[in-house]
């Protein structure tokens, strides 16, 4: 079936049931989720709820033992795979440290398109990722990684930093980001997020994380636990609700709080 050109109605995850191979243990049974179409939308919760294990599926890396994840209706099953792939943007927590240079660290985001210099300079820019590159010794030339002689290592943050430029060359209709911002400060992360803002303008965006500082910003936030969907609705609606999220968000906070200021 061909692949939507544009989402129109969002991603949908019908009755899925699913069960890694040689697992007995269910991850999910029975689950429904939709995630709006143009929306950035925020799936929190703890280690083991279940959250990464929905990014695997809609890319497809494995299907559901029953029901479908579909897109504007269409079961990804139907969709050419790797027309599905090229539609996707995928950042992990720990980006690929790719051992070459910057400039094609930066243009492994869109192979297909041949990006030229002006393309990757502005994705870095876009990203972030340019005032770093600028204190590299060869700028764009620098060798990255240390499996080659000259070649310089950059902080986790910093590898954040280049993958997230890879995802602003990668001009993709759905951005999967699996706690993208792990290795950043608080400082990094709000200026991560605006700058999120500006690449997920009219596609489709879902964040997996348990920091609740990125998913207050979503425009719908879902909570998850054991495999199921507990909670849904923007951060206020959420507060004001005062369930798990409500109180995660306190315990987060209150922990921050005490972190900067000991004797609060």
């Amino acid at each position: 079936v061909p692949m939507p050109v544009v989402l129109e109605r969002g991603i949908s995850f019908r009755n899925v049931t699913f069960r890694y191979p040689g697992s007995g243990r269910t991850v999910l049974k029975d689950f429904n989720l939709t995630i709006p179409s143009g929306k950035v939308v925020a799936i929190v919760g703890a280690n083991g709820a279940g959250k990464s294990t929905l990014s695997k599926l809609l890319c497809r890396f494995y299907d559901p033992d029953e029901g479908s994840v579909e897109l504007d209706g269409i079961d990804l099953r139907n969709l050419g795979l790797a027309e599905l792939h090229k539609r996707i943007t995928l950042m992990f927590q720990i980006p690929v440290y790719y051992q070459t240079t910057v400039r094609e660290n930066i243009s492994l985001g869109s192979l297909r398109d041949s990006p030229d210099m002006e393309s990757i300079r502005n994705a870095a820019r876009c990203a972030g990722a340019e005032e770093i590159i600028d204190r590299l010794p060869h700028n764009y030339e620098t060798l990255l990684g240390k499996w080659f002689a000259e070649g310089t290592e950059l902080s986790a943050g910093e590898w954040q930093r280049i993958a997230m430029a890879r995802a602003f060359l990668r001009k993709s209709q759905i951005i999967i980001l699996d706690e993208p911002t792990s290795m950043m400060d608080s400082w990094s992360e709000a200026d991560w997020f605006d700058r999120l803002r500006t690449l997920a303008t009219g596609r489709t965006t879902v964040i997996i994380t348990h920091r609740l500082s990125i998913a207050m910003r979503a425009d719908l936030i879902y909570v998850m636990m054991r495999g199921e969907i507990i909670e849904s609705g923007t951060h206020d609606e959420l507060l004001a609700r005062g369930g798990d999220y409500a109180r995660s968000w306190y315990l987060q906070t209150h922990s921050e709080a005490n972190a900067v200021n000991p004797t609060a």
